[in-house]
């Protein structure tokens, strides 16, 4: 043996090769043990971390979308005209139409919804025998309660702690509550009319959270920002202990370290060991935007390393079996070597070249160049797989983009456009401009003569961005024109339109419209209003004031709803103003709006200029005062000059002093 080795050069390689292979395994396996535990930690830390994020982000979107629906509705009771039956129909709908909403309430502040009332918070929930209704004013003194105490003092919405609701919902929920305002009242500061309240019980928190999917045996679990214990696998726990509490009555200092850790960082990942689950698992966590509360996602080391123990057994087994097996066909390794070498390496180039079609017979061999056989075939069909994936996603880019360009394009030809319209016209002239906050937006303006003595003019701005609210915005201006005559009153126009948009509006969007329409001959101006933005006009000594506010309900919300007229006179060589919470809510870098004020004043100076003037001045003045913040809302602005014939306008006053 000893001279057959010295004399055999196949001996010698195989002696070689198998020594080499056999420390070369050894090798392989350990340092294959300490990186794959290694890697699949590092790779499933940064894993469950985002899948914590995510699943926090989504949950407080979740909850985020009751606190928008709970403002858009404060908002609605704020400017509307209510009575106790709109009340009660606003919020069992709100509760009945809601799937996370288990509550809702409208509590005013003491007398304000009646004056022989000191209290009234009219309370609809979901009862075990369906929506169930409460007054609360009867129950407990809500003044004092933390849900209507802060926002009504502190005139900002929030959200409450979790709490049992003892004569209310009866059940552990937390709630939104936000205030909303007397905005009849010519107050500097808004005086707080009452809160809209909207609850969220924790056994649907603990659903959502249940839901949250972490792998086969993996769990999650939600904490306050104190500790208390809101979503829990051991539920008589649930509000009645905080973690460290529970670590404390345990003497479990692993889970004292995972409470002191989760309570002093907003996110974070650790080696729980046993003191969350029974078994020995890792734990990730997240912070909920806005609540400050954390959610822990628990997975289990088995399953997270399940695939690593397989890799080291078939690693085991494979290099067992080939060093047998390399022992007795090491003659032929040489051979075997050189040519699957060859064909890969002309492969590689073939792969640079763009084909990843390749296949190769060595690839049911056991051995390393087997290995490297099927890894370079999967390289190759991961390459292909990436070059057809990078291509879709950059198709599918562009299509999206070229999508949301003609959706502009066709919104923007939806608004008149072409300036000045009525070029024949010299008794009047009206310039509008929108600029969405999106590619598409959901502000709209319109103008058209009913008569020839007849102009009607509408501004609008639905709740809410994008494609839902240009959708919105394209079908209540083409809802406006088809309603609006000459012989129909304008308020009639604007009932019918709600009545249309109220129909299966289940998102409670909602559009805010200014409609009026000015005789050209007498200067008499017309006009109603729902929700929107009271215009400028130009008074006769050349001043410029809010048009008188009469106040009106959103469209879309409720059906029937009733809308007043106002009534004004334009001035020859007036003018009138009508635009968009998006002007007087521009921002700068500070957080300053711009205001009212500031638009009175700009036009002030500026109450000569033609219309078109007027209307780039303004927007030129709110660019110059948000700087380089990005603008956060659609910027509608129509400007509208009166110019009549003098005998005919005479005429027309006269016949308007006869009658």
């Amino acid at each position: 043996m000893f001279r057959w080795i010295q004399t055999s050069i196949n001996a010698k390689i195989a002696l070689v090769v198998l020594s080499t292979m056999s420390l070369v395994l050894i090798l392989v396996l350990g340092i294959t043990g300490v990186f794959s535990y290694s890697f699949v930690k590092s790779g499933a830390k940064t894993d469950i971390l985002k899948l914590a994020a995510a699943t926090a982000s989504r949950l407080s979107q979740e909850l985020s979308s009751v606190a928008t629906l709970t403002r858009n509705l404060a908002y609605s009771l704020q400017i509307g005209t209510w009575d106790k039956k709109s009340v009660n129909d606003l919020l069992m709908t709100v509760v009945k139409k809601n799937r996370d909403v288990y509550g809702s309430t409208a509590s005013f502040g003491p007398y304000e919804f009646d004056r022989q009332l000191k209290a009234y918070a009219p309370y609809f929930y979901k009862g075990l025998d369906g929506i169930t209704f409460v007054q609360l004013a009867d129950s407990y003194n809500y003044f004092e309660r933390d849900w209507f105490k802060k926002p009504f003092e502190e005139k900002i919405p929030v959200w409450s702690p979790p709490y049992f609701d003892t004569g209310g919902g009866e059940t552990l929920m937390i709630t939104y509550s936000c205030p909303f305002f007397n905005t009849i009242l010519n107050q500097s500061e808004p005086k707080v009319r009452g809160v809209l309240t909207a609850d969220i019980s924790l056994d649907h928190l603990t659903e959502m959270v249940s839901a949250i999917k972490v792998g086969d045996a993996g769990s999650a679990f939600l904490i306050s920002n104190d500790g208390t214990l809101i979503v829990w696998p051991e539920k008589d726990l649930v509000m009645r202990e905080t973690i460290l509490g529970l670590a404390g009555h345990r003497g479990d200092n692993k889970l004292k370290g995972v409470a002191q850790k989760m309570l002093r960082e907003t996110s974070g990942f650790c080696d729980a060991g046993v003191s969350l689950s029974k078994n020995d698992s890792f734990l990730a966590f997240s912070s909920l935007p806005t609540f400050g509360w954390r959610l822990g996602l628990i997975i289990p080391k088995n399953e997270l390393f399940a695939n690593t123990y397989m890799l080291e057994k078939i690693l085991s087994f494979v290099g067992l079996g080939g060093l047998i097996l390399l022992f007795t066909l090491s003659l032929l390794v040489a051979r075997s070597i050189s040519a699957p070498l060859k064909n890969m390496t002309f492969a590689a180039g073939k792969v640079g070249e763009g084909y990843f079609d390749i296949d190769f017979v060595e690839k049911n061999r056991l051995d390393e160049v087997g290995t490297l056989a099927r890894s370079f075939m999967e390289m190759a069909r991961a390459l292909k797989k990436y070059m057809s994936d990078l291509t879709a996603a950059t198709v599918n880019k562009e299509r999206i983009e070229s999508e949301l360009r003609i959706a502009s394009d066709i919104q923007k030809s939806m608004l008149p456009s072409i300036f000045p319209p009525f070029p024949d016209r010299e008794d009047f002239d009206i310039y509008a401009l929108m600029r969405p906050a999106r590619e598409i937006g959901g502000d709209f303006f319109d103008f058209f003569l009913l008569d020839e003595d007849h102009l009607c003019i509408s501004v609008g701005d639905v709740s809410g961005k994008g494609v839902p609210a240009a959708l919105f915005m394209a079908v209540t201006k083409y809802l406006i024109e088809a309603s609006t005559g000459v012989d129909t009153q304008i308020s009639m126009s604007l009932e019918k339109v709600n009545s249309l948009l109220a129909r299966n509006n289940e998102t409670c969007t909602f559009v805010t419209v200014f409609l009026g329409v000015l005789d050209l001959k007498s200067g008499e101006f017309v006009y109603a209003n729902a929700g929107h933005n009271p215009p400028l006009i130009w008074t006769e000594n050349g001043e410029v004031q809010l048009l008188e506010t009469i106040g009106g309900p959103l469209l879309g919300i409720l059906d029937p709803a009733n809308f007043a007229i106002g009534k004004a006179t334009l001035v020859p060589d007036g003018r009138l103003l009508v635009y968009t919470d998006g002007v007087t809510e521009a921002f700068d870098r500070g957080g300053n709006v711009f205001s009212e004020e500031h638009l009175i004043e700009i036009v002030n100076r500026n109450r000569n200029l033609d219309a078109r003037s007027i209307a780039q001045t303004v927007l030129k003045e709110i660019d110059q005062f948000c700087e380089n913040v990005s603008q956060s809302d659609d910027i509608t602005i129509m400007a509208l000059h009166y110019t009549p014939n003098e005998k005919d306008h005479e005429k027309s006053i006269e016949r308007s002093t006869l009658r």
